[in-house]
Order: C-alpha cells, then structure tokens, then sequence
C-alpha cells in the first residue's frame, strides 16, 4: 500500500454542518418576517423538493443558465409553499431571498474535531482538498468559518460541473492534488457520494458516521469521531 499524499474531504456534515438543521433555519428566519413555520414540516418539505428540484436542474442550475442565488430561491420557494406558506403571501419572496442571503452569511458551525484535524494533515505536509456537491459560494463559506486556509484546493461541485458519485469529480480532485488514487483517501458521511464512489476509480475511503449502530454492515473503513482518520493514514 503506497503512503498516502492526498486527503479530500467532504464539506457538509463532515467539516461544517448547519446549526439546528436546515428546518431550524428556515423556520426562524420566517418568524422574523411574521411568518409561522414548523420546523419539522419544512425539513421534510426540503428533502423531498430537493431531490425534485436537484433533478430538473443538475448542478445547482449550472446546466440550466441559472445562478446558484437563483437555483436556491426556487428551491426555498417550493420548500416554504410546501410547509405551509401561500404561494400568494406577498412574503413568500422576501423570506426565499432572505434565508438564502442567510446561508451565505451565517446558519454553520464547525463539527467536533474538525480544525483539530485540518491542523494535524497540514502539519504531516499532506495535500488536503475539499471536494463537495456545494454550489460556488464554498470557498466564501470557508473563509467565514476561518478553515479556508487549510484547503489545498476546493473543488465544489459547481467548478467541477458534475456531482458525487460520478468518477469525474474525484478524478478532478487527484489532478488538482497531483496524486495518484492509490496516493489518495477520500473521507465523507454518504455512503454513495463519500465512501463507495471513490473507490470506483480506486481511492480508499472512510465513512464518517458519528452514530455507530447508523453503519451498514458491509463499510469496512468507517469513523465515529473525525479525528480517528489518522489510524488510516
């Protein structure tokens, strides 16, 4: 087995997660327009819009001519109308564009161990990347949270112009890290995108699940605590 030269990392839900939950937010940010939201309903309302919307505009509408401002307003609208909110409530555009002002500018917070692990590849002199399905505003969001400097490289899937699990993505992140796939360890909490994807084109990977009985049994390389990616390096 070669050493290993380059880490790649997810970003969300490995590095930075959203404060309370994506219902959470979009629910508190409603309540400063006036308007009631459960955050439950919402947080299902988003999973299922999400995969709704994700699929008639790939990319965060980067294959459709859209911004990524406009690909989540539209996504927020039908999240909200879902939950609840009238599609005629002369509100329902303030709140959308709000909660995604929102996300650019706060709503995230660090996951346990995280900048202690940053740290730590860095000082081993290991190429670290961040290879994400996040739209271009990662870096920004990066540099708020003050782990930017971190990164090698940042490869969103809105740069790469294709999406985890499709090869392409990880084959971009060995280019950008100049490393070969056996050079290379790949660490994320999706069991598609961050664990069996990699290992398409040959990169080990390491499922990142912080509640051990959620593993399935046939991961063979998984965490509970991010700092534990060391005993594979």
């Amino acid at each position: 087995m070669q050493p290993v030269k380059l880490v790649t990392l997810d970003v969300t839900n490995t590095v930075i997660r959203v404060v309370g939950g994506v219902g959470f937010q979009y629910a508190n940010v409603a309540k400063v327009h006036g308007v009631k939201l459960n955050p439950d309903d919402v947080s299902r309302a988003f999973r299922q819009k999400w995969k709704e919307h994700n699929k008639l505009h790939p990319i965060f509408g980067s294959k459709n001519g859209l911004t990524s401002r406009e690909w989540w307003n539209g996504l927020v609208k039908k999240t909200l109308t879902q939950s609840g909110m009238d599609l005629e409530d002369d509100a329902l555009g303030t709140v959308s564009l709000e909660i995604c002002k929102h996300f650019e500018t706060e709503g995230w917070m660090l996951i346990p161990q995280s900048v202690r692990v940053l740290q730590e590849l860095k000082e081993r002199n290991l190429t670290v990347g961040a290879v994400s399905n996040f739209d271009d505003t990662l870096e920004s969001v990066l540099k708020r949270m003050s782990i930017h400097h971190y990164f090698d490289f940042v490869l969103p899937a809105w740069t790469a112009g294709c999406a985890k699990p499709d090869p392409e993505i990880y084959l971009q992140a060995l280019d950008a890290g100049g490393a070969t796939a056996a050079e290379a360890i790949h660490v994320g909490d999706d069991l598609q995108n961050d664990y069996l994807g990699p290992r398409k084109v040959g990169i080990r990977s390491i499922l990142f699940c912080p509640n051990a009985s959620n593993i399935p049994t046939d991961v063979d390389c998984s965490i509970t605590d991010l700092y534990d990616i060391f005993k594979y390096l």
